[in-house]
């Protein structure tokens, strides 16, 4: 796969021509990228002016974007579809669109910003994609539901976590095969998906440190966390959390993972030097997200279930009070600089801007699409559902 991928790079001048009367984006760092699942497309908005500038038309109920930089690329999932489009930004214009598995959803884009990961959720296998040569490589089998995914720092191993099982799989990126699983839980705890069970909560991801050395896989039904040593694949650690633990986020400077437990409503904070639960607070209604800012001095735990933003004092380890907003929140990012969360909100087709000093609504940005699904910066600290 190697050779393919070095191979490819030759035709990366090709993609690199801007088209005649194509509008260019001047600067990555500015865009905030907005899938909208209703109306097939992705909304692009200047953070500069906080407006939206283009929209860029792709397939159908699009779940998430991701951007490789070096190439200049953004890959969207099209879960009704089953293909991944991918967008060449220095025209804004689909270079290609690529056919994977069944329900492709959640995806990662390794180091080097050449090949990416994308689990095909409802056949339980993940696709490897070049963006160089814009093709699927190869399709790993054997997963359970497969959910969001972390590269090793060297590209060559990649953690899935399962979202129908209590553990992890490791695919050999150049083999293209499983070469093991992490437990995470008692069993294998296969059953219960198995049986119909849709509430079941396996695996939602793996988080990685921002040096890539460690993962943090929480496990929703057994209420635990595994600290993952991700060179080795090792497990350092389990840890007890609260109740139906969602996933691990971490802050910008890699000193905590914050982790919501929507069973009980409580949001946990680990220490990555001790792995210790360092506090533990009161949560809200159904939390998909927790984005930090202000020099990871305040953290903002975004709740769908009651359209709010909690907000944490993370010097403190304390609450700092909650922002009300005007509709159904799904995920958000904070600019890389720390200042501004941009966070979707479906049944508004908007998107709030809250200023992560004030800790406020700063504005509303209208006209963004139909069910926005969440926001991707380029350099930010980027999630999914």
């Amino acid at each position: 796969m190697n050779k393919l991928l070095t191979a490819g790079l030759g035709a990366l001048a090709l993609l690199a021509v801007t088209a005649p009367g194509a509008q260019a984006l001047d600067d990555l760092s500015h865009y905030v990228f907005v899938p909208n699942r209703a109306s097939a497309d992705v909304a692009v908005i200047d953070t500069r002016s906080d407006t939206v500038v283009a929209h860029i038309p792709v397939g159908a109920v699009p779940h998430q974007v991701a951007v490789s930089q070096r190439l200049g690329t953004m890959a969207v999932t099209n879960t009704a579809d089953n293909t991944v489009s991918l967008i060449d930004l220095a025209t804004l214009q689909a270079s290609a669109t690529v056919h994977l598995g069944h329900e492709p959803e959640h995806m990662e884009i390794d180091p080097a910003g050449e090949v990416l990961a994308v689990g095909n959720i409802g056949e339980g296998t993940v696709s490897l994609v070049s963006l160089v040569e814009r093709r699927e490589l190869a399709r790993v089998g054997g997963l359970h539901e497969p959910h969001n995914m972390t590269f090793d720092p060297s590209g060559q191993r990649l953690y899935v976590g399962n979202l129908g099982a209590s553990f992890v799989s490791v695919i050999d990126v150049p083999q293209a095969t499983v070469a093991g699983e992490i437990a995470v839980g008692p069993d294998r705890a296969l059953a219960a998906r198995d049986a119909g069970d849709e509430a079941y909560q396996g695996i939602i991801n793996v988080t990685a440190t921002p040096d890539g050395s460690l993962g943090f896989a929480a496990y929703g039904e057994g209420d635990r966390m595994a600290v993952i040593d991700l060179q080795s694949g090792r497990t350092v650690k389990s840890l007890a959390l609260g109740d139906t633990p969602w996933r691990a986020f971490t802050t910008s400077d890699g000193r905590h993972m914050i982790v919501p437990n929507n069973g009980d409503e409580t949001v946990s904070i680990v220490s990555t030097e001790t792995l210790a639960e360092v506090a533990r607070l009161p949560g809200a209604a159904d939390m998909t997200g927790v984005n930090t800012g202000w020099f990871d001095t305040l953290a903002y735990v975004i709740s769908r279930g009651d359209d709010k933003a909690l907000v944490i004092d993370l010097e403190t380890m304390s609450a700092a009070g909650e922002i009300a907003l005007p509709g159904t929140p799904e995920t958000g990012v904070i600019t890389p600089d720390g200042t501004k969360l941009y966070v979707a909100l479906s049944d508004a087709g908007s998107v709030a801007v809250i200023d992560v000093r004030a800790k406020a609504v700063s504005t509303v940005i209208e006209g963004v699409g139909e069910e926005p699904w969440g926001a991707h910066m380029a350099g930010a600290v980027n999630y999914c559902h």
